[in-house]
């Protein structure tokens, strides 16, 4: 439940590929889905989760507090920007006992975090959607879950190049 939709689709159908077939069928099967993942909005890739203790990690001068937990601080981050953009009336704010999704940001986007949380959609009007790290949200809600099985198995999640092939 804490995976996102699009990767528990995806994982039930890699299981399957690795079971019934080769370990170079399984690769193929996770880079087609790595790209279609690249292809999605931010609400298909994003981590569900249950949000409370909001106003505990709140703290006037910083927005959040050391320590707070990345779906909250998202949260806050989020709560944050709606009233920097004056869309407070527009759209509600994110409180305690919400079920939110989040997603990991390129480090290069205009708030300087790494996360956004929201409620089903990441407001067109933050313009964030452009800086959703699709490698670290793929290597979370994705690879996490199947590279200890590959690991298991002795398979690489990618084809790789022994160099002592070449050079013996």
């Amino acid at each position: 439940s804490s995976t996102p939709a699009s990767c528990r689709d995806a994982l039930k159908g890699l299981f399957k590929v690795m079971v019934t077939g080769t370990e170079s069928e399984t690769q193929k099967t996770i880079q087609q889905f790595r790209e279609h993942f690249n292809t999605l909005p931010a609400n298909e890739i994003a981590f569900p989760r249950g949000v409370s203790d909001i106003d505990k990690w709140k703290d006037r001068d910083t927005l959040y507090k050391k320590g707070t937990p990345i779906h909250v601080r998202g949260s806050l981050l989020y709560n944050g920007m709606l009233k920097e953009h004056g869309l407070e009336r527009k759209i509600t704010d994110i409180k305690n006992g919400e079920k939110i999704k989040f997603v990991y940001l390129d480090p290069k986007n205009p708030i300087k975090e790494n996360v956004i949380a929201f409620p089903e959609y990441l407001p067109p009007e933050f313009g964030m959607d452009k800086y959703v790290d699709y490698d670290t949200m793929f290597q979370k809600a994705f690879l996490a879950v199947v590279e200890p099985v590959l690991d298991a198995m002795g398979w690489k999640v990618e084809e790789t190049v022994d160099l002592s092939d070449f050079f013996g």
